[in-house]
C-alpha cells in the first residue's frame, strides 16, 4: 500500500509549538561532557521543560534529565550531561516533558561519535613534542656554548683559533 504526505504536511522548520531542532552528528571526544540539544519554542509565552536522553547503547551515560526555561518565540540550547564509556558510534533518543510528565511532541533520535581516547592521546603526543624541543633546545644550547668557549680558549702561543 502507497501511503503519502498529506498536502498540509509542515516542515520541522516550521512546526509550532515545544520541540527539539535535530542538528548535525555529535562528536564527543573527552570522558564527560555536556551534548548540546536545541529546543525551540514558538508560542508567545515562556515554558519549562524537561530534556530526556536516553542512549540506544551503553557507550555512554546520561546521568539525569535537564529542566530548561526557554521563552517565547526563542531557541535555547540545552546541555545535557554525559559520560562515556566506550569508543563508537552511539543513537540517542532525546524527548521533553512538562514538569507533569507529560511528553510534549515526539522523540527524535541524535547521532552521536565517541571517542573519549583522543583526548589523552593529544595531551600526551603534545607533552612529547614540547620534551624533544626542550632536549633539541638544552643539545643546541650546550655545542654553542662549547665552540665558544674553545674559540676563546689561546694557543700556547698566545694565538686565537
Amino acid at each position: 500500500m502507497f501511503v503519502s504526505a498529506p498536502a498540509h504536511a509542515v516542515d520541522t522548520n516550521e512546526r509550532e509549538g515545544v520541540y527539539i531542532v535535530t542538528g548535525s552528528a555529535i562528536n564527543l571526544v573527552s570522558r564527560s561532557s555536556n551534548i548540546p540539544i536545541q529546543i525551540k519554542n514558538s508560542f508567545n509565552s515562556d515554558v519549562v521543560v524537561h530534556v530526556f536522553v536516553r542512549p540506544t547503547n551503553a557507550r555512554v551515560s546520561v546521568p539525569a534529565a535537564v529542566e530548561v526555561k526557554v521563552p517565547g518565540g526563542t531557541t535555547v540550547t540545552a546541555k545535557i550531561p554525559v559520560e562515556a564509556v566506550a569508543n563508537g558510534k552511539v543513537l540517542l533518543r532525546a524527548w521533553i516533558e512538562t514538569f507533569s510528565g507529560v511528553q510534549i511532541g515526539r522523540a527524535v533520535v541524535l547521532s552521536m561519535n565517541v571517542n573519549a581516547d583522543i583526548e589523552l592521546a593529544m595531551l600526551i603526543s603534545f607533552a612529547a613534542l614540547v620534551a624533544v624541543l626542550l632536549v633539541f633546545g638544552i643539545f643546541r644550547t650546550v655545542r654553542k656554548n662549547r665552540k665558544a668557549a674553545i674559540a676563546a680558549t689561546p694557543f700556547p702561543d698566545g694565538e686565537f683559533l
